[in-house]
């Protein structure tokens, strides 16, 4: 499966291997927590990939509103402290929490777990998670970099080849 990166008007298309591995990163960290549900998304509230149950939750919609609630949360962190962003949010409720972080500036984790799974064994395993995720996006992005000013650079030579020989110099 492909999937294009389109958070803060950067591209980044994720390849069969690259979708795999977040895959498997998401499943280990589900299955650890025995958390309802774990979810991978840009900050455009766009689902890459999930593990876990969705059995009567809208992943779409469901994704969309804790993206916005990190990026509200990120607001009141910047007109409170002027950093940029919380890294971590926990919402707490009777039955379930949510917990979200930040993966690599890019990134969003929203994590939905049961009342008995201590935040901080949460905390724990899920920085691991990320700090797994982000290093490879992270490596990711380099390359892509690297790919585009090669292709630019390739491009800008040949075609300044032809406009020589068109024009005869």
């Amino acid at each position: 499966m492909v999937v294009e990166d389109r958070s803060h008007d950067n591209k980044m298309v994720f390849s069969e291997t690259t979708y795999r591995r977040i895959s498997r990163i998401l499943y280990e960290l589900n299955t650890r927590l025995k958390a309802t549900l774990t979810i991978f998304a840009d900050m455009n509230g766009y689902p890459i990939d999930y593990s876990g149950d969705t059995k009567n939750i809208n992943i779409n919609t469901l994704t969309a509103v804790a993206v916005g609630s990190f990026s509200a949360s990120n607001e009141m962190s910047r007109m409170i402290s002027g950093e940029h962003n919380f890294e971590h949010v926990l919402h707490e409720g009777t039955r379930r929490n949510v917990y979200m972080c930040n993966v690599s500036n890019d990134y969003v984790m929203v994590l939905v777990f049961g009342r008995a799974v201590p935040v901080g064994f949460v905390r724990l395993l899920t920085h691991t998670a990320v700090s797994k995720l982000s290093q490879y996006l992270d490596s990711l992005k380099m390359q892509n970099r690297n790919v585009s000013r090669f292709i630019d650079s390739h491009f800008r030579s040949q075609l300044n080849h032809e406009l020589d020989q068109a024009f005869g110099f």
